[in-house]
């Protein structure tokens, strides 16, 4: 692996969803060849494959091509190991880009395997700045942890390596730093737009939120009525809700006053 040149890599993607997308682009563009794009709907393999020349789309693992020297599983997490499973046995590099999935879900694939995590959210049709995107390698042997550095250095210089426990933690900071928050978004979004306002009118504080906590820390950037006990506000602003978002309003208005209660 070490003596193959990057940029002749061939490059099998199994899944042709967000993250695939954005990473069959990268790579392509490091010019690395994708030459198959695998998806049980072989419509959605397609669709990835025609934007890379001589691609080939399948819908069965079993069909991999013998040759590529990088398999690189990009789908939904509980599909990982059964993928896994269903593989021939290859001597190219086997590797998924799961937080939350260990190592060892690729063990009955190949001796060289490897997680090759980016640390982003991925829409398909939103276009992401990979080289500011980090990611975070684990692999089964030296020899494969250095092959998968490599592969992760052409999408950026941001690579670091994390184990199996780690990532979790790095999900789950995912998670609650970008999925939750989005969430959020959304409901703040419903409101404004049933007052007749868009969500655009809180993108300077939201903007202006996260610049602050970057710069500050989240805890020291910390504002509004529970940091000051304004009770009256908040039970006005729970009573002005519905059952759901009012339930949320409430136990994260509650873990503020706690988190910031004098020792």
């Amino acid at each position: 692996m070490e003596d193959r040149a990057l940029n002749s890599l061939r490059v099998a993607f199994i899944g042709s969803g967000n993250v695939a997308t954005h990473l069959a682009g990268g790579l392509s563009a490091a010019g690395c060849e994708i030459v198959c794009v695998c998806s049980p709907t072989l419509a959605h393999a397609r669709r990835l494959a025609d934007r890379f020349n001589d691609c080939l789309a399948i819908e069965s693992v079993g069909s991999l091509p013998a040759d590529a020297d990088l398999y690189l599983i990009s789908t939904v997490d509980s599909a990982v190991a059964n993928i896994a499973s269903e593989m021939p046995r290859v001597t190219g590099l086997v590797a998924h880009t799961s937080g939350s999935v260990p190592l060892s879900a690729l063990r009955t694939v190949s001796e060289m395997t490897a997680v090759i995590y980016p640390l982003q959210t991925f829409s398909r049709e939103v276009d992401v700045r990979l080289d500011d995107v980090p990611f975070f390698t684990e692999a089964s042997t030296a020899e494969a942890h250095a092959f998968a550095d490599r592969i992760a250095g052409l999408l950026s210089p941001k690579v670091y390596h994390a184990d199996s426990a780690h990532r979790k933690t790095l999900h789950i900071a995912g998670v609650l730093s970008c999925n939750f928050a989005n969430y959020l978004w959304d409901r703040t979004s419903d409101l404004l737009g049933q007052a007749g306002y868009s969500f655009d009118v809180v993108r300077p504080l939201i903007e202006a939120t996260l610049r602050k906590a970057v710069e500050v820390g989240p805890h020291a950037a910390q504002t509004g009525p529970a940091m000051r006990g304004d009770l009256a506000v908040i039970e006005s602003h729970i009573e002005s809700l519905d059952p759901t978002t009012a339930d949320i309003y409430r136990i994260i208005t509650e873990a503020i006053i706690d988190s910031h209660k004098q020792p």
